[in-house]
């Protein structure tokens, strides 16, 4: 399960291993579009909900919209991770801490996503130095998505991977496998191009990975707009059976402003 708790000073990620919730990349300019998000949260408030915010393939230049909506989202009990690319662990280290760096500053944000995300063996004190970093800020959830299934040693070295971004939807084999050994938590998909929702689907994926979504979208940006079916997506992932496993304890992470 992960949660933001909206307060005054010091809203809150809480993860476990017993809920699925939804990571929406919102990557359009703020507008009605955001406000539509938190009229679905608003809907379905037991649901965790997380959205990566993207002004311009990383901060871009300050937008005063941005820090508005950011702060809607947050009201609403939406927290926003930052995007930022990483060149697959080729970027150099002091342009993405800057990044980071901007996000904490002008933007207030959650937490940070890392695109393209390392997949081969080497890299995984890079990532564990930009997760550190961020939480070092009070950045303290970290998303890496290198766009498809990752090696067990990256586990860790951020919060979640996103093991799956492609069209259509991900067979269960490749959501379960080695990824079985590890807390639900740790993994996420991402899904464009789906024209209609598979409940029994979601209610499998729900019982292997901690973060979910799934649109009607599709290329060249299916991330622009929200998917026609929002509300019933999360209606779905709100519905699926909590999971009963002890593997590890909850694990909170506390975001200071």
């Amino acid at each position: 399960m992960i949660l933001f708790a909206a307060a005054q000073s010091s809203p809150t990620i809480h993860v476990d291993d017993t809920k699925t919730g939804i990571l929406i990349p919102l990557y359009r300019h703020p507008d009605s579009t955001w406000d539509d998000l938190i009229q679905v949260k608003r809907a379905h408030p037991t649901v965790p909900i997380i959205a990566i915010i993207n002004p311009d393939n990383g901060p871009g230049s300050w937008d005063p919209s941005y820090v508005l909506g950011i702060k809607k989202l947050q009201s609403a009990g939406i927290p926003s991770l930052g995007y930022i690319y990483t060149s697959y662990g080729a970027r150099n280290l002091t342009e993405i801490t800057a990044d980071i760096d901007t996000y904490k500053n002008w933007y207030g944000v959650n937490g940070i996503f890392f695109d393209e995300m390392a997949h081969v063996p080497g890299k995984e004190g890079y990532y564990l130095h930009l997760s550190n970093y961020a939480k070092s800020l009070g950045l303290n959830f970290t998303v890496g998505n290198p766009g498809k299934d990752e090696l067990p040693s990256y586990i860790g070295t951020v919060d979640n991977i996103v093991i799956y971004e492609n069209s259509g939807l991900p067979s269960i084999d490749l959501l379960t496998g080695w990824h079985t050994k590890y807390p639900k938590y740790n993994f996420s998909m991402l899904s464009y191009g789906v024209d209609t929702l598979d409940e029994k689907f979601i209610q499998s994926a729900s019982d292997h990975v901690g973060l979910i979504y799934i649109t009607d979208k599709t290329l060249p940006n299916p991330w622009y707009s929200l998917t026609s079916y929002l509300d019933k997506l999360v209606s779905l992932v709100g519905s699926a059976p909590d999971q009963e496993k002890d593997l590890v304890s909850p694990v909170s992470f506390q975001h200071e402003q």
